[in-house]
């Protein structure tokens, strides 16, 4: 399918639309979501959002945009574009970006703490706490 180049103005097509909204409000787990996304989305268009989604965590870090560029492999126009949605779009991936920092520490912490070494000498084991 090509690029639509207007959208569709009839009631039924909002009505669909709204729809999808609920549908994704309305998956139970990740993994109903993951198949979901992945039915609705060429592999080409699932790649586009992940790599966006990357773009716009970077940004968030504070990268500036040719870092952004050269670490997400994307062109500075792309991520200029991500960096305008996140100043001056309608918050979505702010938000999102927002809700999700409290559980990406807790696993990068997680992670961190398996990662220590148990056992071992009384002498060592000192070293890595």
């Amino acid at each position: 399918m090509g690029k639509p180049r207007e959208e569709i103005k009839e009631k039924t097509y909002y009505k669909d639309i709204y729809f999808l909204y609920e549908i994704l409000h309305n998956l139970k787990d990740i993994d109903e979501v993951k198949l979901f996304i992945k039915d609705i989305l060429t592999k080409t268009e699932l790649r586009m959002v992940k790599r966006r989604w990357h773009v716009a965590n970077l940004l968030m870090e504070g990268h500036d945009i040719r870092t952004v560029a050269e670490k997400s492999k994307t062109s500075t126009s792309t991520v200029i574009r991500i960096k305008e949605k996140l100043e001056e779009g309608y918050g979505g991936l702010f938000l999102a970006i927002e809700r999700t920092k409290d559980t990406v520490r807790k696993e990068q912490k997680a992670y961190r703490n398996s990662k220590r070494t148990r056992g071992g000498s009384k002498f060592v084991k000192g070293w890595f706490q």
